[in-house]
């Protein structure tokens, strides 16, 4: 895909100004799980970036530690960029998955000074590492583009489109589990698991996700029907990672309403899904003869 390099900056600028403006709203969550410290390096990544490919453009070079830039640079510089974009989404979608997994099963959810400096350190690991694979490997190789017209060749990397896919069919059978006619088979094989009203609380971390995601799904869907194409650099970004991070949050509650040990009501917050899920309703509710006291909602922040 062809891009002029001044529709480039432009796109490169309102793209972190949407980083920043989500990170500043969110800011309270943004530094208590390891999603929200990514999306704060990838808004300083994104910011670095285009202030210093507008400097180039603007003053048609710049030396750097003996590093002669020039306008062909900008070109190079952001495939590189692109290159490190469009291997990130597997990788942080799984690292944030295992992060929510792990913070929903533990007793505290307060995060300390040593978890901070734990997802900062995973943080830079991980930016060092798919740097240095896109170096290092040999498949990667940039394309050329035409620098007198002030043009980028760009591409789009597969991964967003691959994780896209993955989370939409673990929403669909999270959805026709919860709502398939097995009820009593169902039961009969978590009965010592699990009650009834876990597949209402299927149901509701379900439509609570949906609710809140649902117009930005649809537009991430319908824009190849479209015939919109979005680069690699901007495939990755805070708001696309706040999604990631609400399916995580979805998933281990999912996983949770079948834990042994959890019997408690309970309200948390991604800062954008508030998830109201309960284990112990009255049990009358669902016709099974038996009642359980409902217990105070808390509000734990995640």
């Amino acid at each position: 895909m062809d891009t002029s390099i001044p529709s480039l900056l432009l796109v490169l600028w309102l793209k972190s100004f949407l980083n920043w403006l989500v990170v500043v709203i969110q800011r309270h969550y943004m530094i208590r799980t390891f999603s929200g410290f990514f999306c704060i390096s990838l808004a300083l990544i994104d910011s670095l970036l285009s202030f210093a490919l507008t400097a180039i453009f603007y003053l048609e070079g710049v030396n750097i530690s003996g590093w002669h830039f020039t306008r062909y640079h900008i070109c190079l510089l952001t495939q590189i960029a692109c290159f490190i974009y469009a291997m990130l989404h597997w990788p942080v979608f799984l690292l944030v998955g295992l992060d929510n997994f792990w913070t929903l099963s533990s007793s505290s959810r307060n995060t300390t000074w040593t978890q901070k400096l734990t997802y900062i350190a995973g943080v830079c690991l991980l930016w060092i590492l798919a740097a240095l694979y896109v170096f290092w490997v040999p498949d990667v190789s940039p394309l050329l583009g035409d620098d007198e017209k002030h043009r980028c060749k760009l591409f789009s990397g597969p991964q967003s489109s691959q994780v896209l896919l993955a989370l939409l069919l673990m929403a669909t059978c999270v959805i026709i589990y919860s709502y398939a006619p097995f009820e009593k088979r169902r039961v009969q094989v978590f009965l010592h698991s699990t009650q009834p009203c876990c597949l209402v609380c299927l149901r509701r971390i379900m439509h609570t996700f949906l609710s809140t995601w649902a117009s930005f799904l649809i537009l991430i869907i319908i824009s190849p029907l479209l015939k919109i194409e979005m680069d690699a650099h901007l495939q990755l970004n805070v708001v696309w990672l706040s999604l990631l991070n609400s399916f995580s949050v979805a998933l281990a509650l999912s996983g949770r309403t079948f834990a042994a040990n959890s019997m408690k009501s309970e309200t948390i917050t991604d800062g954008f899904c508030s998830w109201y899920f309960c284990f112990t309703y009255g049990a009358d509710e669902w016709n099974y003869g038996q009642q359980a006291d409902r217990i105070q909602v808390k509000t734990p922040n995640v």
